[in-house]
């Protein structure tokens, strides 16, 4: 093998590691996002519905799957960040995680 070939191969070695050490996590919070609350729905009895957010993230990525874990902590960041542009402080879950994908209702509570 050339050494070209080799500085090739290394070098997609090295970018894939970093990727996956990472934890391929691609969503972060804005600023607002730190004050909305992700409650059970038995907890908004005092809130104002004022909406609702769909997000979606990767499944996977170069044909690896990811774990659910990280998905939900992508999907709930999603849906904060959404939330506070909502002037939101309150999201709810509506369903589980299906395919990288799940919906949030977006409250008032204060």
């Amino acid at each position: 093998m050339n050494s070209h070939k080799k500085y090739t191969y290394k070098a997609i070695s090295v970018a894939l590691g970093a990727v996956f050490a990472g934890g391929c996590a691609w969503v972060s919070p804005n600023m607002d996002s730190q004050w909305v609350t992700l409650v059970k729905p038995q907890a908004i009895a005092n809130c104002q519905q004022i909406g609702e957010t769909r997000s979606k993230t990767l499944t996977k990525v170069v044909l690896v799957g990811r774990s659910a874990q990280k998905q939900q902590n992508e999907l709930i960041t999603l849906a904060k960040n959404q939330a506070a542009v909502m002037s939101g402080d309150t999201i709810v879950a509506k369903g589980d995680m299906k395919d990288g994908e799940q919906t949030f209702k977006v409250y008032d509570c204060h």
